[in-house]
């Protein structure tokens, strides 16, 4: 090599530092690794941050008895009671009685049909 033109002792030389630079850029990632990223879990429901408004109260008058006036105690409300409130068809209210005593909105979540749009809509219009 020390007999080669300068032009190939130029030439190897910039070979070998393209090489270097090739390994170097492989090896990167071993020495220096990215960070890694937290794993999201699954949680409970967060805590309602505004309390819930209230729910509607109907007039009575001596021909009309409305099905549902105030809140409604879910662990004591008939499946007609049930059936009035929003969402809440024949089969839903049949699970719900089925799923008694309720203490809080995690037991009414636990109900099978029941998801975060339905919870949403019956928090302000149910009790325990």
């Amino acid at each position: 090599m020390l007999d080669a033109p300068p032009s190939e002792r130029l030439a190897a030389a910039l070979l070998s530092v393209l090489a270097l630079l090739c390994g170097g850029w492989a090896l990167w990632p071993a020495v220096h690794p990215a960070p890694l990223h937290p794993l999201i879990s699954r949680t409970g429901l967060p805590a309602p941050e505004q309390p819930p408004e209230a729910a509607p109260v109907y007039p009575t008058t001596a021909s009309i008895r409305p099905l549902i006036s105030g809140r409604l105690d879910l662990n004591t409300a008939s499946q007609a009671q049930l059936e009035a409130l929003p969402g809440i068809g024949p089969a839903m209210a049949a699970r719900l009685i089925a799923a008694r005593p309720y203490h809080t909105l995690a037991d009414l979540d636990a109900v099978r049909g029941v998801g975060p749009v339905l919870l949403g809509k019956l928090t302000p219009l149910v009790r325990f």
